[in-house]
This record gives C-alpha cells, structure tokens and sequence, in this order.
C-alpha cells in the first residue's frame, strides 16, 4: 500500500497540506498537518518519553492521555504516526520512541516555554550578586550554576575581541624591532600581543604614545578603534605630527585581535550519568566534541546572528558527534553589542519546556549583570 493511501485511510485522524513529491526514496510528503487527536497522542508519548525514558505502549498512554480514547484507537494513531516516521519501534515488543521529526513537531508547536519556578529563578540570579568578578568569571559561574540546574552539560562563548571596550594599553619595548602590547578590557580581559616595528623607538616614547591612545580611544570597542585608525590612516592631514603619526601606526598593530572568542564548558559528566544516553559510546563522542570544540563553537557563533532562542535537535547538528543531542542556545549582550552565546546540551529527549525558559532566563539574568556593571 503507498503512503499516500494508508495516509488516507487512516480514520481521519491525519491530515496533509498540498504537495507530494516524488523522489527516489518514494513519496515525500510535506507541509505535514497532524488534527487534535494525533497531536495529543503524540505529544502525550513524547513527555511521557522525556519524564521515563521508557517506550510508549498504547495500554499505557490510555491510561494518561487525559481524554477517552481506546487502546486500539490510540494504536491505529501510533502506527500513522510511525509510518509518517516520527516514532519509531525499537523492538517488536516493545512500545514507541519519538524521533528527531517528532521532537522538532513538538518543539515548534510549544506556545510558550515554562515558567521558571521561584526558587530557580532565586539561584540563577545569585550569580549578579557576585562582587569584584570579572566577566569571565561571571561566565564561568553562571555554566557551572546552569549545569548543576538542569543536569546537563552547559556552554558559553566568552565576549569577541571586536565588541571589547578599552580600559587602557601599555607599550613595553623588549628590543629594538619588539613591543609588547598589553590591552586591558573594561571586563577585566587581559590580552596580549608582540608587534615587530621597523624603527626603534624609546620606552619614553613608547609610554607618550600608549598615553595618547588611552586619551582617545579609552571605553570603545576594538571594533570601533580600528575603524579609527584606518580613517587616520587614509588622512594624510594628520601625518604633520611626529607622535600622531607613530600612534597611528602602532596603534594599528597593536589593534588588530584576531582572537576569536573562546568557550566555557561544565557539566559534561552529567552526560554520563544520564538515563536517556543509553550508549555509553555516543556520550564518549560527545564528549570528544566538548574537547575539540570547533562544531559547538560554530553553534553559538551563528545563535549570536539572530534573537531569540535557537533549539538544534538531533540530525539538524551537520557535526555527526553531535546527532545524538539536542542544543538549545540564545545570546546575551550589553547594551551596545551582543556579546556571546549560552547554551545547554543535552539528550534529544530532553524536558524542552524547562530548559528552553531556564535559558532564556539565565541569558537575561547575565546581560543585566554585565550591563550594571559596565563591562564592556
């Protein structure tokens, strides 16, 4: 029997929009559009799924739906939902199992995300009341706090090179063709960098410069100091004084951060303790993706581009170590810029409801903090 009939025979209780196409796999369906009914069923499998990770049998779901459906309806429901692929049967015996298909269904025709109880809420905005830390410890406390929370393992990507906000440079000659930069961040941020010049040039001098550049650049971003420097340099008027001029020119090197942002991570055993990883080695592999961290990276790059929270489940993760989670990422920013991403990682068949609004949350709590603060 083809899809399309079986579909159609199936007790009204599926439904499709236009558009069937053929493809070499056979009929592709899309547009799908399941009725009340089927979307109870499923929805029902799937938090029964999540709260025990045990397959769903259609006696058991009789028995919580909420509504009077029977045993054999609901069967009838649970094979359509099958055919249509978002369950699946593990074993001949056994009950259903929601896939990526029927997580991204349910995720997508969530209305709102949970309410954070209070006493979550009371935990989470401990970390704003943290005095004298820098920005990355901030970072550091708010995914240790965010794992212990939700049990899972949590990321965030420290603030970009570009969006940092000057809080002074020192220039410290060590040779006669080599300075060192050092750049302080309003965050606390310490970085630093050898730049090679081709005159050489007094510590005296170098400590005027460094003066200069703190007088005019202090509290802008790195972003917004190279783009002044580069309009310097394409102005010759400003070429008539000798210590513009090597401002100019240090400044420019001594400006250019190519250091991409780095990544925090806590929480990974959790992972391994996890009753939905049921294979010890896919949880392995995870974890291997923690210590390459390049594919999560990219993740909370691409969450900075957009509001709002970003949910990955399953194969939607083009990383193959990362196909058996799902991640659920937002940003959080100051007032000028976006800064970073947060993000909790964790099974496909995780309580997305609670996660999605402790995210949402903690990102909130995070952006307030560093805001008060300044940081920047």
């Amino acid at each position: 029997m083809s899809a399309k009939k079986a579909f159609n025979n199936a007790q009204g209780d599926l439904h499709l929009k236009k558009r069937a196409e053929d493809s070499r796999k056979g009929v592709l369906f899309e547009n799908l559009v399941l009725n009340e009914r089927a979307q109870l069923v499923l929805n029902c499998i799937i938090e029964n799924y999540i709260h025990s990770s045990e397959p769903i049998g259609s006696r058991t779901l009789s028995k919580s739906i909420g509504v009077t459906l029977s045993p054999a309806t609901i069967r009838n429901i649970m094979s359509d939902l099958a055919e249509l692929g978002f369950l699946i049967q593990t074993h001949t015996s056994a009950g259903r199992v929601p896939t990526d298909k029927a997580y991204r269904f349910y995720v997508d025709s969530l209305s709102k995300p949970s309410t954070v109880p209070v006493q979550i809420k009371q935990k989470i905005t401990l970390v704003s009341t943290e005095q004298g830390m820098q920005v990355e410890g901030i970072l550091a406390e708010t995914v240790h706090m965010l794992a212990d929370l939700t049990k899972f393992a949590c990321v965030v990507s420290t603030p970009k090179a570009s969006v940092s906000r000057l809080q002074r440079i020192e220039l410290i000659k060590i040779s006669q063709d080599r300075i060192l930069v050092i750049l302080v961040t309003k965050a606390g941020v310490v970085r630093d960098k050898i730049i090679f010049v081709k005159e050489s040039h007094s510590q005296e001098f170098l400590n005027s410069v460094a003066s200069f550049l703190n007088e005019e650049f202090q509290n802008h971003s790195m972003q917004e100091i190279r783009e002044k420097i580069h309009q310097c340099i394409v102005d010759d008027r400003t070429r008539y004084h000798d210590l513009l001029a090597h401002a100019v020119r240090l400044g420019k090197k001594a400006f250019e951060t190519n250091n991409p942002s780095e990544m925090l991570i806590d929480g990974q055993m959790n992972l391994l303790l996890d009753e939905h990883f049921h294979n010890q080695s896919s949880v392995r592999s995870l974890i291997d993706a923690f210590n390459q961290k390049s594919e999560i990276m990219k993740i909370l790059d691409d969450s900075m581009k957009q509001k709002g929270v970003h949910i990955f489940i399953g194969n939607e993760n083009d990383h193959e170590q990362l196909q058996r989670c799902s991640l659920i990422t937002t940003s959080y920013r100051n007032n000028q810029n976006v800064l970073g991403s947060i993000g909790v990682v964790g099974p496909t068949s995780m309580d997305y409801k609670r996660i999605i609004s402790m995210v949402e949350y903690t990102a909130k709590i995070l952006s307030e903090t560093i805001t008060e603060r300044s940081y920047d």
